[in-house]
């Protein structure tokens, strides 16, 4: 028996933890769709493999990723993400989340797009944690402003007809 096995077997263990690794990788990592706002005023938006459904946005110009949330009262960000974005003291809140409740502040006259679809005056909490500094939540005080829809594990978003 060669000693070549030796280094066969180490790049055999190699190989299989890099996948290994790359599949935990591609599963933890949400799927962020690339949207395309169409001639409508319409974003489709894939629901990713955690059942979410997450796309880029911007608030004041700071781009960010949103997870949609139907549940939350307004789009809430990271502190760090409201000092890179420039945004403004605002008032002192008490926010509840599933984790339970935190303090923060509320930001009012924001300007908010996601998709392609931007909505100015958004109120927008800061505070709130998502997972990650440029994550945030696409809430109601956004999602009230354009319509919603969801099927078939997409979700649409449309511009309101004025």
């Amino acid at each position: 028996m060669g000693g070549g096995w030796h280094f066969r077997a180490l790049l055999f263990w190699l190989a299989l933890m890099a996948g290994v690794y790359l599949l935990i990788d591609r599963t933890m990592n949400p799927t962020v769709a690339v949207t395309a706002t169409g001639k409508d005023g319409e974003v489709v938006v894939p629901r990713a493999r955690d059942g979410h459904y997450y796309l880029r946005g911007s608030i004041q110009g700071q781009p960010i990723v949103f997870m949609v949330d139907t549940g939350a009262s307004s789009v809430a960000v990271s502190a760090a993400f409201a000092r890179r974005a420039g945004l403004p003291r605002g008032y002192p809140l008490r926010f509840s989340t599933a984790n339970g409740s935190t303090e923060g502040e509320l930001v009012s006259g924001q300007t908010v797009e996601a998709g392609g679809l931007r909505v100015s005056n958004i109120d927008v909490g800061v505070g709130i944690n998502v997972g990650q500094d440029d994550m945030g939540l696409l809430g109601q005080s956004y999602l009230r402003h354009v319509e919603v829809l969801q099927a078939d594990d997409r979700l649409i978003l449309r511009r309101k007809a004025p």
